[in-house]
């Protein structure tokens, strides 16, 4: 469903007028376009790692630099998906995450020496107090790829063709959450409530189809 679509279906459950144009509205219409963004946000911040906002992204090493900044939609990095991209010079490899803590007591003597001798392949991967992605030992001058998967915020909806970043078959779960914030508007308490119930039972649905899953082995 689009941005439209979505506006569209709340405004008939709540019997109102329906739009053709986002950014033509009023009254309770403009409201529930602010309900629509409003709701996915809610169901992007329910859990920290929903699969579908899931990024693959890479960056370059820099001779001598150790810190590197994260993306700025990154809502999480999975540290544990680090890994040194093959190239002519080297084999892939996994870094091991250490804690901030751990770097400082084992590793920041080493990699602060002013002696460029120190400088080498990276092994660990940390994460700064200010958010920032540490590679420890501090890269030497030959240039490498770091590969790695972090969890993305989402953006509001703007135009009428826009969609959210929720699989489509969980747009009712949208639709319900706008329903909920529209009926407390109007203080209509009851019908909130019910909104409320469908919008916590497909959350629960989202969750068991997309996080609660277990992998299972198979013989080869």
């Amino acid at each position: 469903m689009t941005y439209l679509q979505l506006c569209n279906a709340v405004l008939r459950e709540i019997n109102e007028v329906e739009i053709t144009n986002v950014t033509s509205t009023r009254g309770i219409q403009t409201s529930v376009a602010d309900f629509i963004n409003k709701a996915q946000r809610d169901v992007i911040n329910s859990e920290v790692e929903w699969p579908f906002t899931v990024v693959n992204q890479s960056f370059t090493t820099t001779a001598g630099t150790s810190e590197y900044s994260r993306e700025a939609d990154a809502k999480t990095v999975d540290y544990d998906s680090f890994t040194i991209q093959e190239s002519a010079s080297t084999s892939e490899r996994k870094l091991k995450y250490i804690s901030f803590d751990e770097y400082l007591e084992k590793r920041n003597e080493a990699d602060t020496n002013p002696d460029t001798g120190s400088r080498a392949l990276p092994e660990y991967v940390y994460t700064t107090p200010d958010n920032k992605i540490g590679l420890s030992p501090v890269p030497d001058a030959s240039t490498y790829t770091i590969r790695y998967y972090y969890y993305q915020t989402t953006s509001d909806m703007a135009v009428n063709t826009d969609t959210p970043t929720i699989p489509e078959r969980f747009h009712d779960v949208i639709v319900n959450r706008a329903r909920y914030y529209a009926h407390m508007l109007r203080s209509d308490v009851q019908f909130s409530q019910l909104a409320l119930r469908d919008y916590t039972e497909g959350l629960s649905r989202m969750r068991v189809e997309l996080i609660n899953r277990k992998d299972y082995m198979r013989a080869v």
